[in-house]
């Protein structure tokens, strides 16, 4: 779970999940990536790590979300982890669909929601059909929701892709869903992506457009790897 600057949502959020959680994997460690912020996340994050055993907080230096998910990956897979989930820290990932993507690892090893009813504005669900539409422009793969922050992940599975996501790229969770797409595939769990609990989103038009000039190099380039490794 990456966090910049979410005070207003981490307590409740991280409770939350570790509920969900325990009751469905005891043998679970959730780590809390902070990632730089400013405000009093980090504060309310080592307060938290007092109370819960399987909480893990890790205080770095502001990288951005892509990056910031990437050492996430890192570490999880460094840890031994058998199962990768990643969800965001500002309440619109909810846990009440946790058990409908475990109940389905025993056959598919990447599993991810995807936004079936999105609660947080049109702006964003056009911002996320653009991107499917510069994937498939790119690479010819179709990804039904390509920077959904609700999945989960086999370590076989994330091991094979994550080494063709470059570590400091902005929209690592998008690259890392075209590779996973093209050698793996994913199995889809629809899912209800609630309003923000607090926080600032750090996507909005002005800032996704020059990411978006990036992406599409990126994708220029992951297609010629997708077709050396097809």
């Amino acid at each position: 779970m990456p966090a910049y600057n979410e005070e207003a949502a981490i307590a409740p959020v991280v409770k939350a999940w570790s509920i969900v959680l325990s009751a469905v994997v005891p043998d679970h460690t959730l780590y809390v990536l902070n990632d730089g912020s400013k405000d009093g996340t980090l504060a309310k994050l080592r307060s938290l790590e007092k109370e819960m055993p399987n909480l893990k907080v890790v205080d770095k230096q502001n990288t951005g979300h892509g990056p910031t998910c990437v050492e996430g990956y890192t570490l999880a897979l460094r840890e031994g982890a058998d199962w990768i989930l990643q969800i965001d820290s500002d309440g619109q990932c909810d846990p009440c669909y946790f058990e409908s993507l475990w109940r389905l690892r025993e056959k598919h090893p990447v599993i991810y929601g995807f936004r079936r009813k999105r609660e947080d504005g049109m702006l964003r669900l056009f911002i996320s059909r653009c991107i499917s539409v510069l994937i498939v422009l790119s690479c010819g793969v179709w990804v039904r929701d390509s920077n959904v922050p609700y999945r989960l992940m086999r370590r076989d599975a994330l091991l094979k892709a994550l080494p063709n996501i470059p570590a400091d790229f902005s929209l690592a969770n998008i690259l890392l869903s075209v590779f996973q797409e093209s050698q793996t595939g994913i199995t889809w769990v629809p899912i209800v992506f609630r309003t923000r609990t607090g926080g600032v989103s750090s996507m909005k038009m002005r800032t996704f457009l020059p990411h978006a000039r990036a992406l599409m190099s990126q994708l220029r380039r992951s297609s010629r790897l997708l077709r050396r490794t097809a």
